[in-house]
């Protein structure tokens, strides 16, 4: 099982869901480039390219296939792979997937986006991430999770960490992006499932359900928690995806 996290976190996202799924499966929690431990690819990290370093990690480690959970951004390369390389996808799982150009980025990163003006805020927006920034964003916080948000952090400290956070947040135009990605939903014809958050304050409820009818014999489940599924209702998740990725055909 191949889990990508989203921005601006890394693969600690899925630490709570491997430590449950790992007695059933060999999971594989990567840092996506520019992201945790990984260093930054030159050029922007759009889904298109991040999906062509998920299919060399897969034959470096000459897996002939695999199952792919992609959350928020890692969503996005999820789907990118899933359609370039279908043979190599067995099922797809979606969690908060910010899948479709009506998307509204947060308005600090619209800021950040903005020449200038987002230089001169970058390093006080990424003081104030990490200051209870994302906390705030997590359903239901608890001290186990600072190890986590520290690794969240790693790529963002130092005279760097604005720059990163710049270089993250200015790729692309992002109603482009999410465009093309919606468009290639119809294409996947492989198990897939979506999985929403109820309180989801980042990505419109709706998405999910979107995301299901677009993709052929998908189906949309929603978990009682915010926008980080796998930090916020790791039993539930986990409850959900092992019979899915294990083969239980979609309900």
């Amino acid at each position: 099982m191949l889990f990508l996290h989203g921005y601006p976190t890394s693969g600690r996202l899925w630490d709570l869901v491997v430590e449950r799924l790992a007695c059933r499966f060999t999971c594989i929690a990567v840092d996506l480039p520019g992201l945790g431990g990984s260093p930054p690819l030159p050029g922007p990290p759009d889904p298109a390219r991040m999906a062509q370093e998920v299919e060399l990690l897969r034959a470096d480690l000459a897996l002939p296939s695999w199952c792919v959970v992609g959350h928020d951004a890692g969503a996005v390369v999820a789907v990118h792979y899933t359609v370039h390389h279908p043979e190599r996808v067995a099922r797809l799982a979606l969690l908060s997937p910010p899948l479709f150009p009506e998307l509204r980025p947060p308005w600090i990163f619209r800021l950040l986006r903005m020449r200038g003006i987002g230089n001169v805020a970058a390093p006080l927006v990424v003081l104030a991430l990490w200051k209870g920034g994302l906390r705030s964003m997590l359903d239901r916080p608890t001290p186990a999770f600072d190890g986590i948000l520290e690794d969240f952090r790693r790529p963002f400290r130092g005279r760097s960490g604005a720059r990163r956070l710049l270089w993250l947040v200015r790729w692309g135009d992002p109603e482009e992006v999410l465009g093309q990605t919606a468009a290639l939903l119809p294409r996947i014809t492989l198990p897939t499932l979506v999985l929403q958050g109820r309180r989801d304050s980042a990505v419109p409820q709706s998405f999910a359900q979107r995301a299901a009818a677009a993709i052929p014999g998908a189906r949309a489940v929603y978990l009682d928690a915010g926008h980080f599924l796998p930090l916020d209702a790791p039993e539930d998740l986990c409850g959900e995806l092992a019979p899915f990725l294990a083969g239980a055909p979609p309900q």
